[in-house]
């Protein structure tokens, strides 16, 4: 069995959507979904435990971590890829399963901070993610990360049939890891 540690529902579903699109089944059963990008960097978190029990017995061959890189400035420990990139090679060795762990920091490939939804937004063509900006600016929505939900929720609405470009280059790294532990 595969394992998926990623940190909300969010990054659930999109990835489910993205192995379907791949052709590859899942269940909720191969996802640990640990609520927030601190509680990922917890050793003593439960779900660990869980996990660790599961990769002794055998149950559990490979695991892919999905973490989000944030932005330094809001979090100096664990915000910004280079930050994440080494805190997730540090959990890996203290898990001690870094022979079977593979790991992918979402954010914008281009300027390699930000979240999933920076991610799915970088594949959205400029002009049409400018519109969603200038549409954000025109209710006066001010709200900080604004671009994390709003954005990605609005372009669903205005793109149902195809929201995710899964072809597009800059999923390309995902499209590879998720093969690869599948």
């Amino acid at each position: 069995m595969v394992k998926i540690v990623c940190e909300g529902k969010t990054d659930k579903n999109f990835i489910k959507s993205f192995l379907e699109f791949l052709g590859i089944e899942i269940s909720d059963d191969n996802f640990i979904i640990m609520g927030n990008k601190s509680n990922i960097f917890k050793i003593d978190n439960k779900e660990y435990k869980t996990l660790l029990a599961l990769v002794k017995a055998e149950k559990v061959e490979k695991v892919l971590f999905i973490v989000d890189a944030d932005y330094q400035k809001d979090n100096a420990k664990f915000g910004g890829y280079e930050n994440t990139k080494n805190e997730i090679e540090k959990l890996l060795d203290k898990l001690k399963i870094k022979e079977i762990s593979d790991y992918f920091i979402t954010c914008n490939p281009t300027t390699k901070d930000g979240y999933l939804e920076s991610l799915i937004l970088s594949t959205i063509d400029e002009n049409l993610t400018k519109c969603y900006i200038e549409f954000l600016d025109c209710i006066e929505f001010k709200e900080k990360n604004h671009h994390k939900y709003i954005v990605t929720e609005l372009h669903k609405l205005t793109k149902p049939n195809k929201p995710y470009d899964f072809n597009h280059q800059n999923f390309n790294e995902l499209k590879k890891k998720l093969k690869n532990v599948f």
